[in-house]
């Protein structure tokens, strides 16, 4: 009897532990859009300012900010970009260093896409709380 009864208590842990497995997989899936985003790059020649949490559920979500503004892929100066396509990290074509033809250095992309559009945003009154003049607004000290 007693066999029977660690027999039955490692077969239910073992099931306990395949399912708490496949949930954690699950919510893993490298295809869903996460809610935070922390950019750091180590490998700038220097980072100074530190890394930015980059809230992507908020901006999506609260700020009406679609897809396209951010992800890109250009073909000819358009954005061939849709909603669905893979997303790749800026660093795969934005170089921390150098800038490569028309192709900015990574700190430039970013600062260019993000304190662009938070000046937009300002400059065209839609908010007063886009962050756009001090870095540690936006970088962790």
């Amino acid at each position: 009897m007693e066999i029977k009864i660690r027999f039955l208590c490692v077969l239910v842990l073992s099931c306990l532990l395949l399912l708490s497995a496949n949930v954690l997989i699950a919510n893993n899936d490298p295809d869903e859009t996460p809610d935070e985003i922390l950019i750091n790059n180590d490998e700038y020649r220097q980072n100074r300012k530190g890394p930015v949490l980059f809230s992507h559920l908020s901006h999506a979500e609260d700020y009406d900010v679609t897809c396209e503004e951010c992800h890109h892929d250009y073909y000819d100066g358009e954005n061939a970009w849709k909603e669905g396509d893979p997303v790749i990290k800026c660093i795969e074509c934005h170089d921390p260093i150098d800038s490569v033809e028309e192709v900015k250095k990574l700190k430039i992309a970013y600062h260019r896409n993000c304190i662009g559009c938070h000046k937009q945003v300002f400059d065209e009154e839609i908010s007063e709380d886009a962050p756009r003049n001090r870095c540690y607004d936006c970088h962790e000290k």
